[in-house]
């Protein structure tokens, strides 16, 4: 699609010109009414001869990446109230008398037509939902978990006395145990990895960071503020948060990076054959899958019985009708090669981490012993590159996933961008790529023992990554600028260079973390009596590193893998269980995202304690059924995740 350019200062009279691009009439007051019928209708305008008023909606609407379309527009609408030549005693309203009825007011307002492209309409006393099979099946699926902690627990109380407990299975479900881990303070990577203690701080502001920019989406879906909306993306601070789709790419260097360090220390240990692959395949399945399953059931099922008001169709009725007809993608994490993805759709990066992890677990065990280390992660990252490049250049697509108001509208269910570069595995495979190099050389100068003293000179850098990064992101917004669509060319090598800079720039962090760069020439035995100043700034050198290592990271990061999982459909639920458009300003906005990410991890702690942590805990003793020597059990090669 062409952009045309837009001029930057629209006038507000000319902007005031255009009809609402929502409007909704009092539900409440409708539904409440005897047989009253409250519709909420889909439609776009058209005119029937040539209109001054429809090419100055159309002109403005071509700045797509930062302005709605407005000639795309969605009404709620009392039928009795609005309509009542078209309301009769008739159940159903169809298109056709709701088409008329617009077409009655927009003629006489704007002249112009509507045509309508969907419509939901219901009364007060319709909501009722049938319960069927798959809501019995979701609700012995919870009763079994939930029972499981109930056994675990009472197992875990009346043999506490014990010096051995015998049945480690029931103990798997310990909600005792089981908050004993999720709570302490000390990381599960343990004495070997504990300078790997900075990825809890990297996992909790990140995740929080995905939250943030996700809680757009209902402002853009329902809010009463739509020129406000769109000055948004003029805001220079905003436009770092619409380029943060890039932030995914740190997950994907973190999977690779710990992928490839721990299988390392694994060889050390034990001698390992191909068998060994479909074994952790399924062990890491079965870490990812519970809490993921239960919540797609819960999507599949219980989420219609929440169905009230009149958003609920275009935004949670969307996820509900996906995970009820390909629930099984989701499960199988290949959901990220399908488009119209509605099901939990920030799945994606899940389905995506899944396949490339197995990638990576495929490439660590070829490169065993092998003297060509280097060129064949050099070829990965290369493709990794060249991938996203190939698709922007022959498919036409934009440099990067813009997070425009039309997208968000829809979650990107059929962007090209979106579901052709941004959510595949094989187009992230750069980032994983250099996370597994990142893995690989931290092992390698471990076991050399390099002097990290020789790298001092670099400690500035290692303080501007974050900066730099957040500059990069920044320049994203030039794709969101009042101008001509950028040539394919510029587009192409964009695409190209966005993921491998934002993947050097984490593996550069990680690095200076874990090798402690800021602590540069300072031994380790100290001079009692060292000058003060000195001292002072030894501690501020070290501040970014104690930062992102305090303790008070551990809990969040934990968390991080459940927050991510239900952190978007409670923000569909958010939004669909309104019955009014959502007050809109940068304040509500931000005091919302708030509100989010606290229920977020609050909701997240059951989660993690009562469906993740005790099948965490059945793979591990599966595990060691399995492999009989302990120190072949792959316990954390196959908790790389968020």
């Amino acid at each position: 699609m062409k952009r045309r350019r837009v001029h930057s200062e629209f006038k507000e009279t000319e902007y005031d010109r255009m009809p609402p691009v929502y409007r909704m009439d009092n539900y409440s007051e409708c539904v409440g009414r005897t047989m009253a019928h409250y519709c909420t209708v889909h439609f776009t305008l058209v005119s029937d001869a040539p209109s001054e008023l429809l090419f100055m909606i159309q002109e403005y609407s071509l700045k797509y990446t930062t302005h709605f379309n407005h000639s795309d527009l969605r009404y709620g609408i009392c039928i009795k109230e609005k309509c009542p030549r078209y309301s009769g005693n008739q159940s159903l309203v169809s298109e056709e008398h709701l088409e008329a009825c617009l077409n009655e007011t927009f003629w006489s307002e704007y002249k112009l037509r509507t045509r309508v492209q969907h419509a939901s309409c219901h009364r007060g006393h319709d909501t009722y939902t049938q319960v069927d099979t798959s809501d019995v099946f979701t609700g012995l699926l919870v009763l079994f978990t939930l029972t499981s902690n109930v056994v675990g627990s009472l197992y875990d109380i009346l043999t506490s006395h014990e010096k051995q407990q015998g049945n480690n299975l029931l103990m798997c479900f310990s909600v005792k145990e089981n908050w004993l881990q999720l709570t302490s303070t000390s990381d599960h990577f343990g004495e070997e990895l504990k300078q790997f203690r900075a990825i809890y701080g990297i996992r909790a502001l990140v995740i929080v960071s995905i939250v943030f920019g996700h809680m757009n989406t209902p402002f853009q879906l329902f809010g009463d503020n739509v020129r406000g909306m769109e000055e948004i993306y003029h805001d220079p601070l905003q436009m770092i948060v619409f380029s943060g789709s890039l932030l995914v790419q740190i997950f994907f260097v973190l999977a690779g990076f710990l992928l490839a360090y721990k299988l390392q220390k694994l060889f050390e240990k034990t001698t390992v054959s191909w068998d060994f692959v479909p074994k952790t395949v399924f062990f890491r399945w079965l870490r990812l899958t519970p809490p993921y399953a239960i919540l797609v059931a819960l999507m599949a099922t219980w989420l219609r019985f929440t169905k009230s008001g009149p958003f609920w169709e275009v935004d949670a009725g969307l996820e509900v009708a996906d995970c009820r007809r390909r629930w099984w993608l989701n499960l199988l994490y290949v959901n990220n090669y399908v488009y119209k993805s509605q099901c939990i759709p920030q799945s994606w990066y899940i389905a995506a981490d899944m396949q490339l992890w197995i990638l990576g677990l495929v490439v660590c065990l070829v490169l065993r012993g092998s003297r060509y280390k280097k060129w064949l992660l050099g070829a990965l990252v290369a493709a990794g590159v060249a991938i996203p490049a190939l698709h922007t250049y022959f498919q036409d697509l934009e440099a990067m996933l813009l997070l425009h108001p039309s997208g968000c509208r829809s979650f990107f269910s059929t962007d090209p961008t979106y579901n052709e570069v941004y959510k595949r595995g094989h187009t992230n495979l750069v980032s994983f790529a250099i996370g597994l190099a990142t893995g690989y050389l931290v092992y390698d100068w471990q076991e050399r023992d390099v002097l990290i003293a020789n790298y001092v000179r670099y400690r500035l850098l290692h303080w501007l990554i974050i900066p730099l990064g957040a500059a990069f992101m920044w320049l994203g917004s030039v794709f969101y600028r009042d101008a001509p669509r950028d040539p394919l060319l510029v587009r192409t090598a964009f695409a190209a260079v966005c993921r491998p800079i934002m993947g050097f720039l984490t593996a550069a962090f990680i690095l200076g973390m874990i090798f402690r760069i800021d602590r540069g020439r300072r031994h380790i035995k100290e001079d009692p009596q060292a000058d003060t100043k000195k001292e002072r700034k030894f501690q501020m050198q070290e501040l970014l590193r104690a930062i992102m290592e305090w303790k008070g990271w551990i809990l969040p990061g934990r968390l991080s893998y459940c927050v991510y999982l239900i952190h978007y459909p409670l923000i569909r639920l958010y939004g669909s269980t309104r019955v009014d458009l959502i007050y809109t300003s940068p304040l509500s906005i931000y005091l919302t995202t708030a509100v989010v990410t606290v229920v977020s991890f609050l909701v997240a702690v059951p989660l993690s304690l009562l469906v993740e942590l005790p099948f965490i805990r059945v793979g591990k003793l599966l595990a060691r059924k399995e492999t009989p020597h302990e120190d072949a059990v792959p316990d954390h090669v196959y908790s790389t995740h968020l």
